[in-house]
Formats: structure tokens, C-alpha cells, sequence
């Protein structure tokens, strides 16, 4: 009896939802956008033209492999595209922008005989032959602007380094094209090799270390959502340890509603039992799902018009929408996709615009999952959102003096408890009054 009452308890999901919010009132888009900063694909027209009959050969699926790192003025082009349509709430329309935190160190990793792996941090620059210029200059001023907010997409994209120089000392046509690829700076395989493969649970620490502190280093926080589809059942702990308090993708959907699950993966831990906004009591961490796919440079499926109805549909069935679209959308070495990109982008930003959706970033989602409220900073701005009727009390530092209601300009004085302040809100958006400038991080 007893045990069969044990067993029973932990049957039972160990998730819960914490704050439920009324979606379809407040319309929140976010957009999840991946591989910023990575060094994977293709550098220049060159290497594009020399690998590419090599992939087609040896790939099951072979594709097109133009896409390659952004510029500071493709970077500057999708702030101006963004910043150029605002929510509801007259805040611009911002992507969340996830980053791997690393690229090879080619030149160390081949006088070492591919033995011992080596990479150069997103704080410190990229490879030689990827030089764009002062890309780090670029994202701190996307992110001053709000309209690019990073956030950590592991250290190595969809690729583990003791695979991969396992395979660079290999024998076989997939070595033979790896070390092909190598000569040309390209560490991407055209297939995904666990980012944690082979690595213990204290490696694995030691390795996301690294790529937090990279991006503190780079960004002056530590990232509030990571996002990989090769995570491993310790990964998430390993995250949550290190102060990442949202995992994304833990579930997907795309656009006709159907759950994947990547059977190509098995090692993977996503779960499409999960809803989306989840708690994880044991990690403490909030479960996010991508739920509608623009993928815009790749077909008209999901073009701005076919994903605009997907969209409305995640409103209406109670969700948040959060978007997935990649950078190699707006990034190319095919100027027609990067330019079908942006005009698809700036089609959809203008029907969001104009059916009153308000774009958020993650981390808001994820906060108002976990307490019905959120803040953001960016710049000289700070929004509170507080959607949920049994939100947590908002208590902010005493450096706050009020709250501004955004569109209708009420203002709600806040008042002192102790060595914070209270703000008593109705649901809403609001726009913090300090007496004087602080951080981000006395204010999270």
C-alpha cells in the first residue's frame, strides 16, 4: 500500500501553472530568433561555393548553405525595421535574440591536431576570416535600444566539441567533408552533434560557466533564458544553477498546431506534455513552447500572411504567441532571401501594429507566468506589466517613486514598506518614475 501511494504521488505532473493571464486581452507576440553571433554556416562566397557540392553529395537533405554572420549594418537595418513599428502599448517591436556564446578557434584547434578543442567568446571577437567589425558595439546598442534583447543559446550551436574532433580525426566521407569544411573556418556538419555529448554533469557545468560568463561579460547580466534543442535531463539543472530561470522549447508547435517531436534526437529533453508557462518547483525554472513559425525567407507557409491567423489563433486559445524565426531569414549570402526577409518582417510588424498586438520580450512572458508581473529595462525605459489579478505584490527598490499607466497617463504613486516600495496596479502597462537613474540589476 505504501509504496503503490508513493508511486501514485510521483505519477502526478511535478509542473504546475502559477499565474494565469488572460492572453487574448493583452495580445502578447514574442519573437524567438536564433544564432546571432554564430560562426557556423558559411564566412563568404568562397567557401558557399566550394562546400556546397560536398553537402549535396553526402547530405540526406541537402540545403542551401548561404547563410553566415550578420554585419553591424544588418544588424542596424533589422533595428530600424523594428523600431519602426510599435505595440499597443507604444513600445517597439523587439526580438529576443538568442546567442551561442562561442565560436572554434580554428587556427589553435588544427596546431593541435584536432585533438584538444578550443574557442574564442562571443565577448572577445570571431575568426579571422568571419571579421564583420564591431559586432559586440552593435548588439549592446541593439539591446540599449529595446529592440534586441540576447539571451543564452548554449556555447556551441548544435555542436559538441568532442564529437566533432572525434570526427575531424576520422576516416569516412562525413570526416573527410568535416575537415573540408574546417579549411574553410565552417564548423557547421549540415547534421546536429549533441552539444553535451560526452561530457560528465561537472563538465557540463564548467562548459555552460564559461558561456554565462562570456555573456555577462558581454552583456552586463546574466541571460534570463537559454534555449537548445540538445539538451540532456542535467541540462536544465546545470542552467538553473547558473541563474537561467527560463527554458525555452521545452515543447513546440508549429503553425497547423501539431506537436513535433524530434525523433532524430533521442537524447533530447523536451517534453510536448508541458504546457506552456509551466513551473518547475525543483529547478524553479518557467517552461516556454514555440507556437507559431515565420520562418519568412523560406516559402509562403510561413509568409507574414499565413502566420498572422496562427497568431491570432494562440490568443484566442489562451497562449501568448511566441515566434520563432531564425537570423539566416535576415542574414545572407543570397541578398533575394535576406531582402524577402525583411519585407515579409515588415509586413507582418505592420498587421500586428495595426490589430493591436504588444510585443514582449521572453524574459516579460516568463515573469508574468511566474509572478503576473513583469519589468523590463531598456535604455532609459522601464515597463511594468502586471496582467495577471492574482499577480505577487510589485515591490520595487525605494529608488521608485511611481507608475505611469500607459496609454491613459494615470499616475499610481508608490508607497514605502520597509527597504522597498509597494505599487498597487490594476492590470495594465505602465511606465516606472524614479527619483534618479539606476541599473538594471537594482531593479531585478
Amino acid at each position: 500500500m505504501g509504496v503503490s501511494t508513493l508511486a501514485s504521488e510521483y505519477a502526478e505532473p511535478r509542473w504546475s501553472i502559477r499565474h494565469e493571464i488572460d492572453w487574448e486581452r493583452f495580445a502578447p507576440v514574442v519573437f524567438e530568433s536564433d544564432d546571432w553571433g554564430g560562426c557556423e554556416a558559411v564566412p563568404d562566397a568562397e567557401a558557399a561555393s566550394a562546400l556546397q557540392p560536398l553537402w549535396d553529395e553526402l547530405l540526406e537533405h541537402p540545403r542551401p548553405i548561404a547563410t553566415t554572420l550578420e554585419s553591424p549594418a544588418d544588424l542596424t537595418r533589422l533595428y530600424e525595421t523594428l523600431s519602426g513599428f510599435a505595440g499597443d502599448d507604444g513600445i517597439p517591436a523587439v526580438f529576443t535574440a538568442f546567442m551561442p556564446m562561442g565560436n572554434p578557434d580554428f587556427a589553435t584547434i588544427a596546431a593541435g591536431g584536432f585533438e584538444r578543442f578550443c574557442d574564442i567568446g562571443i565577448n572577445e571577437g570571431v575568426p579571422p576570416r568571419w571579421e564583420r567589425g564591431d559586432l559586440l558595439a552593435a548588439w549592446r546598442d541593439g539591446a540599449a535600444r529595446g529592440v534586441f534583447e540576447p539571451e543564452y543559446h548554449g556555447r556551441l550551436h548544435h555542436n559538441g566539441p568532442r564529437p566533432w574532433l572525434a570526427l575531424l580525426r576520422g576516416e569516412g566521407p562525413r570526416a573527410e567533408l568535416a575537415r573540408a569544411s574546417f579549411e574553410h573556418e565552417v564548423y557547421c556538419q549540415g547534421i546536429h552533434l549533441p552539444e553535451f555529448e560526452a561530457m560528465d554533469v561537472r563538465e557540463q557545468y564548467q562548459w555552460n560557466l564559461v558561456g554565462v560568463q562570456r555573456f555577462e561579460a558581454a552583456f552586463g547580466r546574466t541571460p534570463a533564458a537559454g534555449i537548445t534543442s540538445d539538451a540532456f535531463p542535467e541540462t536544465e539543472t546545470i542552467w538553473a544553477l547558473l541563474g537561467i530561470r527560463t527554458v525555452c522549447l521545452k515543447s513546440c508547435r508549429v503553425n497547423s498546431g501539431q506537436i513535433v517531436v524530434y525523433t532524430t534526437k533521442l537524447w533530447n529533453n523536451q517534453d510536448p506534455d508541458v504546457p506552456i508557462g509551466a513551473h518547475d518547483p525543483v529547478n524553479d525554472v518557467i517552461y516556454l513552447t514555440r507556437n507559431a513559425f515565420f520562418e519568412c525567407a523560406g516559402g509562403k507557409s510561413q509568409s507574414a500572411e499565413a502566420v498572422l491567423p496562427v497568431i491570432r489563433s494562440r490568443w484566442a486559445e489562451g497562449e501568448p504567441a511566441v515566434v520563432s524565426t531564425h537570423r539566416a531569414n535576415y542574414v545572407s549570402l543570397d541578398a533575394v532571401r535576406a531582402e524577402t526577409g525583411f519585407t515579409e518582417l515588415s509586413a507582418l510588424l505592420q498587421s500586428l501594429h495595426d490589430c493591436g498586438a504588444r510585443f514582449l520580450t521572453t524574459a516579460e512572458v516568463s515573469d508574468l507566468y511566474r509572478q503576473g508581473w513583469s519589468l523590463r529595462e531598456f535604455g532609459g525605459t522601464k515597463i511594468l506589466r502586471r496582467w495577471s489579478p492574482e499577480a505577487e505584490p510589485v515591490r520595487l527598490p525605494c529608488s521608485v517613486t511611481g507608475a505611469t499607466a500607459i496609454p491613459d497617463g494615470r499616475e499610481y504613486p508608490a508607497m514605502a514598506d520597509g527597504a522597498c516600495v509597494v505599487l498597487d496596479l490594476p492590470a495594465g502597462d505602465y511606465r516606472l518614475t524614479l527619483a534618479h537613474q539606476h541599473s538594471a540589476s537594482a531593479l531585478t
